[in-house]
């Protein structure tokens, strides 16, 4: 068995949920602001003065320029102190210094100057996303989008908290309607491409991202996610491909270099993809994502030495990162390294990631390996607790409950991993041991 995948989504539908690579602020993105009332170019010669001071704001704020943008949304104010766009300005910069009191004054000042303006509510929701609070950012889109039936910002955003949220089919729904008001918003057609990808709608997410893609011709992101769906589909022509479009657009994304050494390694060419590793490295030599994806690597690759050590710097550059802790114990486990090493490493990532049942299969797995067979047999149950058709958890509890003599209890969870999953990888050992039991 190779390096643990955390994903509750598809590997496509996950990496979606990533704004797009472009320097402009999607509907999804954290910050409160809005640069969908900034004028066009075609319209600086008529725009107002507090407009034109609002639009240098938001240039700012996009260039992470905060005290700038700042200084130019209190001259909008000063010119026009109910500009609504100038108050949710300076509520996404309040945002930014963590001032919730701040926030909410600026977004209070803006609903008073027109309660009915529908960007006053989509800000209202972001800032509720950002405190957690999904519910009260659901209500406030709801009512950004009763107010506004036509426009797309809404939609974008109730789009992006349903499918962050599991509710793929609303999130689907949301997207669709956002197309059909605008086909030619690049957002909606990603974050369509996005809820198609979750609903395993494969060809309507490969068709929206493709229209994604001409329509953001300069950003890597739409050809990113078309590839992580050919990969997931074991088109591995194909999602090279779409990576090298990405890369041809952005040599440097780090991200889809780390795609490309994956298809070039599943592609057996091991040496290329150890070139763009290296060259992803480089790149982001802080970045402990790079780290686990070479340590994953190495470990497909049985150079176990190389892999715990680029683990460990994982761990070492984000201490909280539950797959760095989670593949360096399973590998562990599998290479018959140190058992209590691993329990240790595994128990962190199920305190990094509580809800997480990949994570309790593994500390389960390492467990069984330091001969504590009722504590696997506890990770194990709270494993299924969290994903109960995981047919994998429900053969490894069996291979627990064999070592503990309860057969009936073992017999039990072989016949419901092949009942989950009739092909499952160790469906041939899950069937030989069924015979070897006694009946009943």
């Amino acid at each position: 068995m190779g390096p643990r995948d955390l994903g509750a989504l598809t590997l496509a539908a996950a990496s979606l949920l990533t704004p797009l690579a472009v320097p402009v602020q999607s509907a999804s993105a954290a910050a409160i602001t809005s640069e969908s009332q900034s004028p066009s170019k075609g319209t600086v010669d008529t725009e107002t003065p507090a407009a034109r001071e609002f639009r240098a704001g938001v240039q700012a704020q996009l260039r992470g320029d905060m005290a700038q943008a700042q200084a130019r949304y209190e001259a909008a104010l000063k010119i026009d102190p109910k500009y609504i766009p100038a108050l949710i300005g300076m509520a996404g910069v309040a945002q930014t210094k963590g001032d919730t009191a701040q926030v909410e004054r600026y977004l209070q000042q803006a609903e008073q100057a027109n309660p009915k303006a529908p960007e006053v509510h989509v800000a209202w929701g972001r800032y509720y996303l950002k405190r957690n609070q999904a519910n009260n950012a659901e209500k406030s889109f709801l009512r950004a989008k009763e107010l506004a039936p036509t426009s797309v910002p809404p939609l974008l955003e109730l789009g992006d908290l349903y499918l962050r949220s599991g509710r793929t089919k609303e999130g689907l729904d949301a997207y669709r309607a956002a197309v059909k008001l605008n086909p030619n918003n690049a957002f909606a057609q990603y974050g369509l491409g996005a809820a198609a990808a979750a609903a395993g709608e494969r060809s309507e997410a490969l068709a929206a991202l493709t229209k994604a893609a001409e329509l953001s011709p300069k950003d890597p992101g739409p050809h990113r996610a078309i590839g992580r769906l050919q990969l997931e589909a074991g088109n591995l022509d194909a999602a090279l491909a779409a990576f090298d479009a990405g890369l041809a657009r952005q040599p440097q994304f780090v991200p889809l270099l780390l795609d490309k050494a994956e298809v070039l390694e599943r592609q057996n060419r091991v040496n290329d993809a150890f070139v763009q590793f290296t060259a992803a490295e480089k790149l982001a030599p802080k970045s402990a994502e790079v780290q686990v994806r070479m340590a994953d690597a190495y470990q497909r690759s049985k150079r176990w030495n190389e892999a715990e050590a680029a683990y460990l710097r994982a761990i070492a550059l984000e201490p909280k990162s539950p797959m760095a802790y989670n593949n360096l114990a399973w590998m562990t486990v599998e290479r018959k390294g140190d058992s209590k090493k691993a329990v240790e490493w595994a128990r962190k990532a199920t305190e990094l990631a509580p809800r997480s049942g990949p994570l309790y299969d593994t500390l389960g797995w390492a467990q069984r390996s330091a001969g504590d067979l009722s504590g696997a047999q506890a990770s194990l149950k709270k494993a299924i607790e969290l994903e109960p058709k995981a047919a994998a958890y429900h053969y490894h509890l069996g291979l627990v409950q064999r070592d503990l003599k309860d057969t009936p209890a073992a017999r039990r969870s072989f016949e419901r991993a092949l009942e989950l999953n009739p092909k499952l990888p160790d469906a041939e050992e899950a069937r030989r041991l069924l015979k070897e039991m006694p009946a009943g």
